[in-house]
């Protein structure tokens, strides 16, 4: 562990409370220049809000920040910028409509004529693209970012951040979408980071990747610090026992579901040139996996089958029933069902409550005489809260101030109450607790079990083959494999996924 000397942040007893509701309560962090600091706890523990107060988005109610021993306020972003101290949200803070460059250097371009303001657009884009490039980072800087895939912007953000820090960089969840490969890249560069003198406070739920970086670890529970300590003096069965304050007999319970008929089928799909002539199918009770790299055509696909996106050719057949892939209401009404890779920007309407997100696909269920029945709106919503176990249990509740993992199960509940019994799930985890990771991988397995049919898109590859069947691998655009989960391994799904490397 690095002396006093070295430390790069302190956080001293900072407490924190919104209408009332304790967040934090009395924390206390440290981080060390050179060192990656893991902060973990589930979803609700305090982490982000924490860290929205690091970066001046919050102030404390009471408390207080010293950086390199100089205690100073943050009441504003642009003060904790200043102070060195950049941030990756688990939310991107991105401007879609200007390019990778414009976002990359956005109120930092490099100008031509300083006194006028003028920008050197020669020099803003080859300096993002060398970033880019050093960086491994596969991206032309002259694209618009709202055109990039949910992995490519979070590498945007990341390069962003990394332009920003001068002193500690704050990484919130910055795995979620990002492949194997991707995350390798990434690690090079936080080891390359810790060589340069930066503090490195790292926030994750997939525990697993920590081994390989973090140095030290502050675990958080109900807006504590109930540990801290070095990376690796205690096993994962006991940090996640502190996360928790229980025990996870098992992160991927067993599945006990008989394989029946064939509930989805897809014959020669093309969508040139995110995909082509993809075939295979989905039978009741089973579990398929769909693994490969960014930009193999995986949400592309999922949502072409849902009727989201146009399809150029080929059929989808839903329970022996061929539909109109231009009608998405006709797929919902033959049991399809989508939760997309991102719930808030296209799952979720955040501002609406929670029990109007539940009915929202067969609203049509809760009318009578051309009106909305509210008691029946509200009592089936709690029906499925109670059953999916979403806390807190208020069906009033704004669905955008839940946690993650409460935000996906209620877009789980949303398709059981449309009676759903094909689902099609792009990153079901992405940005969820170990705890919530665990409840959500139960009631896939309950889903299974209810007969119906599971396709799981999933970057994280022990999520796959701990949970699927089958896992289907794609590459560029194509169906390479077709793979036994109980009789491969990660290394193997990787060389079909990244074959043409080799």
């Amino acid at each position: 562990m690095m002396d006093s000397l070295n430390t790069a942040l302190e956080m001293r007893d900072i407490s924190k409370s919104f209408s009332g509701n304790t967040v934090l309560d009395g924390v206390t962090l440290t981080a060390h220049a050179g060192e990656v600091l893991a902060l973990v706890g589930e979803n609700g523990a305090g982490k982000s809000t924490l860290m929205k107060i690091l970066s001046g988005v919050h102030q404390p109610d009471s408390g207080e920040i010293l950086i390199d021993g100089q205690k100073l306020n943050f009441s504003r972003p642009g003060d904790a910028l200043s102070a060195g101290i950049a941030m990756i949200y688990q939310e991107l803070s991105l401007a879609p409509h200007l390019t990778v460059a414009e976002n990359i250097f956005l109120g930092r371009e490099p100008l031509r004529v300083a006194p006028l303001g003028m920008i050197n657009d020669n020099d803003l884009y080859q300096r993002s693209q060398s970033l880019l490039e050093d960086y491994g980072f596969r991206i032309n800087a002259k694209t618009r970012l709202g055109r990039l895939s949910a992995a490519d912007r979070q590498l945007v953000e990341i390069t962003r951040a990394i332009v920003e820090a001068k002193r500690l960089i704050v990484m919130d969840e910055p795995t979620s979408s990002l492949t194997s490969h991707e995350v390798e890249e990434l690690f090079r560069l936080i080891k390359d980071l810790k060589k340069r003198g930066l503090a490195i406070i790292y926030i994750s739920h997939r525990l697993e990747e920590l081994d390989d970086i973090a140095d030290r670890m502050t675990i958080l529970r109900d807006g504590k610090v109930v540990y801290s300590g070095k990376w690796g003096e205690i096993s994962t069965d006991e940090l996640i026992r502190h996360m928790a304050g229980r025990e996870l007999k098992e992160i991927f319970p067993p599945r006990k579901a008989s394989i029946g008929g064939v509930k989805l089928k897809v014959e020669n799909l093309c969508r040139s040139p995110k995909f082509e002539k993809i075939s295979f199918e989905v039978r009741a009770g089973e579990v398929v996996g769909l693994a490969g790299l960014a930009g193999a055509g995986r949400t592309e696909l999922v949502e072409a089958i849902f009727g989201a996106q146009p399809l150029e050719s080929g059929r989808v057949v839903l329970n022996g029933v061929e539909v109109d892939h231009f009608e998405t209401n006709q797929s919902v009404k033959r049991g399809l069902s989508l939760l997309t890779e991102d719930r808030k920007r296209t799952g979720l309407c955040l501002n609406l409550p929670l029990a109007a997100n539940i009915t929202l696909a067969n609203v049509r269920a809760l009318v009578s005489g051309g009106v909305l029945r509210k008691r029946k709106e509200t009592a089936a919503a709690n029906e499925l809260i109670n059953k999916l176990g979403i806390r807190p249990p208020s069906p009033s509740k704004p669905v955008g101030r839940l946690s993650g993992g409460n935000q996906q199960k209620s877009l789980l509940g949303r398709w059981l109450f449309a009676k759903s019994d094909i689902f099609l799930l792009d990153e079901p985890t992405r940005g969820v607790d170990v705890a919530a990771r665990s409840e959500i991988y139960r009631k896939i397995n309950e889903l299974a079990e209810s007969g119906a049919a599971v396709l799981i898109v999933s970057s994280d590859l022990p999520e796959l083959l701990g949970m699927a069947d089958r896992i289907l691998v794609m590459r560029r655009g194509h169906l390479v494999a077709e793979l036994n989960a109980g009789q491969t391994t990660q290394e193997e799904i990787l060389k079909y996924a990244a074959v043409e490397e080799s």
